[in-house]
């Protein structure tokens, strides 16, 4: 039977058509939006790395030259004792370190970018990554009073993985966690095991990093692994290594990410929001196969990592179990 059409009256096959491309140019007009607003967040990464380099090598210079000012004068007045030497000495290396580890942060971001940093590989254990990851920053949580446990770490198997570079990165969350925690706060980090689903997939790692902290804005879970981004001022921050919104460059989650991906894992972030008031918190995830991957022998460059078709999609809210 023919179906006739009134004049003018749409096919309806036109008129499904003509909705489908209406939707597509309203997703495509959203996602503009979106990007248009990333990367102005992006922009002002540009100038807020001005101000961040300059406050992150001025002060550790300022503090040796003003060490140096104070060691010259006691000389010449002839009243420089041992206790006066010492901790001058003393205060001088400590500043010095921090310059040395904002440079060697900068060269780590530099070889991301131009995919020449190395990994070596070995078989780790997880729990023995984890605590030369931690041991450095005993002293910075206990002068925090903030509470840090560790647990599903034993009885995992080992890790093929360069373990230089991955207590780095596992360091860099920590320390990250700490800075944006308030004293007496908590971090807890958990681990499980995910086993491959089917013969060709994977055993995976899944490590979750958690804490009671200001939380993460839902604009900035994907932009905190960014260079040099900044989820606030810039210029208001501490300029304590482990303060309560304490100094630094923005490398440390950068650096983190590079590695992971380049041990053929993923990392992202999980938060109910931003507020210093309320200490909605956040989880970092970090999922590394058991096993290196094929290819894996230098860290790919950064924003351009290739997804392993064979690896599971992320837990994304699923609970990790002690």
């Amino acid at each position: 039977m023919q179906i006739f059409r009134r004049a003018g009256e749409p096919n309806p096959n036109e008129a499904d058509e003509l909705r489908r491309l209406k939707s597509e140019i309203e997703g495509l007009r959203m996602s503009h939006s979106a990007t248009q607003e990333q990367m102005r967040a992006l922009d002002s990464v540009k100038t807020d790395f001005v101000t961040i380099a300059s406050h992150e090598l001025r002060t550790p210079l300022a503090q040796i030259r003003g060490y140096a000012d104070i060691l010259d004068a006691l000389y010449e007045q002839n009243i420089l004792d041992d206790d006066s030497l010492d901790a001058a000495i003393q205060n001088i290396r400590k500043a010095a370190e921090r310059m040395d580890d904002l440079i060697a942060a900068m060269l780590d971001v530099s070889q991301l970018d131009v995919s020449a940093m190395n990994l070596d590989f070995a078989e780790i254990a997880l729990e023995d990554v984890m605590r030369l990851a931690i041991e450095p920053l005993t002293e910075g949580v206990r002068g925090r009073k903030i509470a840090l446990t560790a647990r599903g770490l034993k009885g995992l198997p080992p890790l093929e993985a360069d373990s230089q570079r991955l207590v780095q990165a596992l360091r860099n969350i920590i320390v990250n966690a700490i800075k944006f925690t308030p004293d007496a706060g908590r971090i807890e980090i958990n681990a499980h095991l995910q086993p491959a689903a089917s013969p060709v997939d994977k055993d995976f790692v899944l490590i979750a990093f958690t804490d009671t902290g200001v939380g993460i804005k839902p604009e900035h879970l994907e932009l905190i692994f960014h260079k040099f981004f900044r989820g606030y001022d810039p210029s208001l921050h501490s300029s304590g290594a482990y303060s309560f919104m304490g100094a630094g460059p923005g490398l440390g989650l950068t650096i983190a990410k590079g590695v992971i991906e380049g041990h053929g894992g993923e990392i992202w972030a999980e938060s109910g929001g931003h507020s210093v008031e309320h200490l909605p918190g956040a989880t970092l995830f970090v999922l590394l196969p058991v096993k290196r991957p094929e290819t894996a022998t230098r860290v790919q460059p950064l924003e351009s990592v290739p997804q392993d078709a064979t690896r599971p999609r992320p837990l994304r809210g699923r609970t990790v179990k002690s």
